[in-house]
């Protein structure tokens, strides 16, 4: 079950990441993509979803997010990567919407480092 788990997390992540990039591309396009419905709605369902799919891997093995430290620089990564990648979708300016979407990518980075590896980047 937890292989089953691990597996939807793995595609959320992918589906979450391609919606970011696309609607920051929409963003500096200054799309009408942004507007529709759809765009608004389908990446917090797919979010929700990924989160669902992480704490049930937490569950299933039996684990506290602050008990391993490289699952806490997990939740940890992932406010960093909320909070520039609502900078860099929400910024007043491109410059600022760059700085965010930039930092958020490192942010993505150190995630995906310590997702593999399972090997803390700061707190090991």
């Amino acid at each position: 079950m937890y292989v089953a788990f691990k597996h939807l997390h793995v595609l959320f992540v992918v589906i979450s990441v391609i919606f970011f990039i696309t609607r920051f591309v929409w963003k500096q396009l200054e799309s009408g993509m942004l507007q529709k419905k759809w765009v608004k709605i389908v990446p917090h369902i797919n979010d929700t979803l990924l989160l669902l799919s992480a704490i049930a891997m937490l569950v299933i093995s039996q684990r506290a997010p602050i008990a391993d430290p490289w699952v806490t620089e997990k939740v940890l990564g992932v406010i960093g990567y909320i909070v520039f990648g609502l900078v860099a979708l929400k910024g007043s300016s491109r410059a600022v919407s760059w700085f965010g979407f930039v930092v958020a990518c490192v942010w993505l980075a150190a995630l995906f480092h310590v997702a593999f590896g399972k090997m803390p980047l700061v707190l090991g």
